[in-house]
């Protein structure tokens, strides 16, 4: 597999608010959520070049990734996931994406949620 099937910029753990939950009480107040996102893209020319136009701002994914979560509150995380990876690959135009998201609502675990990869 060439490197830049595999190369990857990849966030861990990043820390939001979103209104989630099946139960209307559950979307009432934010809860807290973590997510990962990984995107697939060549980054052979930014390392050699140093150059951050070769590749991917992370702060600029976390901040679209926030006003996502943001925009609406939603039933599944599953659909936090769905929406997150469309909006990234549409905009930052890597091959592949995976977006995890983690809520922590259920007590006999340490987080629940989903993990869902998408390309173009």
């Amino acid at each position: 597999m060439p490197a830049a099937d595999s190369d990857a910029v990849r966030i861990r753990g990043l820390k939001l608010q979103a209104r989630v939950g099946v139960t209307e009480s559950e979307r009432a107040q934010p809860q807290p959520i973590q997510m990962d996102l990984t995107l697939f893209l060549p980054l052979t020319k930014a390392g050699r070049s140093d150059d951050m136009t070769e590749t991917v701002d992370y702060a600029a994914v976390c901040r679209e990734t926030a006003g996502i979560v943001a925009a609406q509150p939603f039933n599944l995380v599953e659909a936090i996931a769905e929406q997150t990876a469309d909006r990234l690959l549409w905009k930052f135009r890597p091959r592949r994406v995976r977006v995890t998201v983690r809520k922590f609502s259920v007590p006999e675990a340490e987080s629940v949620g989903v993990t869902i990869s998408r390309g173009r």
